[in-house]
């Protein structure tokens, strides 16, 4: 690329992070979950070993509200706006990883449209655990191929370590990590195999020992680390029950993920646009395939290009791992869990791309997907901006803010949603028949001078009394509308 090719690039990219930022960062984001807004409620007053893992869980480790509650604590910033600053940082520090691996002005402005605007079924990629957990694992294998070439040995076992702690929290965020790091054992193992006959890519084993030493090092101390925090932290009985689903449940996961790509294919999904996405991926596919076979195409040796397998191989490991998990069939197999294998399926897609000689087929292949990306993107963004601008669901719920320090009531979906503009203020916990996910906030709730119950997707009338949580609440003046819920103020009896 020339000079002013890489400065036009750059500006391209930043101005791809820029949009998805104001679209899907939590403050910004017009369909925020109590799911993502537990995040915020966890920075203000983030505190180990209790919050190791997400507030009822012995997994998914919570990166982003430990980096958050250092900011808030030396700021006083709202954490709703730290959260959304930490989780894009952390986001965009992974594709700046990646792109170390993905030379071409093309390949990586695709992938920033792929990372930052995904397709409908795959905008979980950004809202949750998964892009995180793809960003350390990126900056993991950024580190290690920076080891590979440093010449000085204090350099080497520099990045080699670095490498290691990101992967140690790349699993600590999501155990989906595991497959990432089998994919690597699996292309090292190959590499070295077939560097064996290769004259010009021949290792010596000379110098190893100390690397592998370290390596074992940080192994022995990754494990002990996740043991220590899965110790700490809350047991899940469906997630340690095995990890393996039974013949019947990954027929039904094969079954769940046949009838969607169906559904897409025929216009029968939640959006449109995406279904001409993947009619249009489809038709890159055939000509992939067609382009094979007029052997217009060379095929890439493992030790030109080792990251090119790996990509492979984690979304090969990964597809298999979401099929055959029992945790993935007891949760409906979400389509959450598929993003992973979305964004590598890309990223190999992209690097074989990259890697095969200029001629008509490959220039034909990058206008279709450059089609095909952008036609994906508008599906997963253009609802909120079509046919009216979408407010943030911050903005609407914020007006709870001006009703000063309460404690909240409400269904699961409405409950930790309605703490996030000010959760130093405004406390919020399910009902005592939903999910609780930390039993602190409930003492916190009601110590507030002023307690409400929202009515939305639990109550079908307000009752003049009510128990929660083996406390009796009556009812107080009249029900009203705000942030979008029905809520009542209840006092408490006893």
């Amino acid at each position: 690329m020339k000079i002013s090719g890489v400065i036009l690039t750059r500006l391209v990219i930043v101005a791809i992070i820029l949009l998805s930022f104001f679209t899907f960062a939590e403050n910004y984001y017009p369909l925020l979950t109590s799911d993502m807004a537990v995040n915020i409620l966890m920075t203000p007053s983030f505190s180990l070993p209790h919050d190791i893992y997400f507030w009822g869980q012995d997994r998914s480790g919570n990166l982003i509200p430990m980096i958050a509650h250092t900011v808030f604590t030396l700021s006083g910033w709202p954490p709703v706006l730290i959260v959304s600053f930490v989780h894009y940082l952390i986001l965009a520090a992974g594709f700046l990883a990646l792109t170390r691996f993905v030379r071409s002005a093309f390949g990586r402005i695709i992938l920033a449209m792929v990372w930052f605007f995904p397709p409908w079924h795959f905008l979980e990629f950004l809202l949750i655990l998964y892009g995180i957990q793809t960003s350390l694992v990126l900056i993991a294998l950024n580190f290690l191929d920076r080891s590979f070439s440093a010449r000085l040995r204090w350099k080497c076992l520099s990045w080699l370590s670095g490498s290691c702690l990101i992967f140690i929290a790349a699993v600590w965020v999501s155990d989906m990590a595991l497959g990432s790091i089998l994919a690597l054992l699996i292309t090292a193992l190959l590499y070295f195999t077939f560097a064996r006959n290769d004259r010009e890519k021949t290792i010596s084993l000379r110098g190893m020992m100390v690397p592998a030493i370290l390596l074992v090092a940080w192994t022995v101390a990754g494990c002990l680390v996740l043991h220590y925090a899965k110790v700490m932290s809350t047991p899940v009985q469906n997630y340690t029950n095995g990890f393996f689903a039974a013949p019947a449940s990954v027929a039904a996961n094969i079954h769940t993920v046949a009838i969607s790509v169906y559904k897409t294919l025929v216009f029968s999904s939640e959006s449109q646009i995406e279904s001409v996405y993947a009619l249009g991926l489809a038709v890159c596919l055939i000509l992939l395939v067609y382009s094979i076979k007029k052997q217009a195409v060379r095929c890439i040796k493992i030790t030109e290009n080792p990251w090119f397998y790996f990509f492979l191989f984690e979304a090969i490991l990964t597809v298999a791992a979401v099929i055959l998990s029992r945790w993935v069939a007891a949760n409906g197999t979400g389509r959450r869990y598929f993003t992973t294998f979305f964004i590598s399926s890309w990223i190999c897609l992209i690097l074989w791309l990259e890697n095969q000689p200029k001629n008509k087929w490959k220039k034909s292949l990058q206008i279709a997907l450059t089609v095909v990306v952008i036609t994906g993107s508008l599906s997963g963004c253009l609802r909120f901006y079509y046919p009216e601008v979408k407010p943030s669901r911050i903005r609407v719920i914020s007006a709870l803010k001006s009703m000063g320090d309460i404690g909240i009531i409400a269904e699961y979906w409405n409950a930790y949603m309605a703490a996030s503009p000010d959760p130093l203020h405004i406390k919020a916990t399910p009902h005592d028949k939903d999910f609780v996910r930390n039993p602190d906030l409930v003492i916190e709730v009601f110590a507030q001078p002023k307690i409400y119950l929202v009515k939305d997707g639990w109550l079908e009338s307000f009752p003049d009394t009510i128990v929660q949580f083996g406390r009796m609440l009556r009812k107080k003046g009249r029900s009203f509308h705000i942030a979008d819920d029905c809520i009542n103020r209840y006092v408490l009896v006893r």
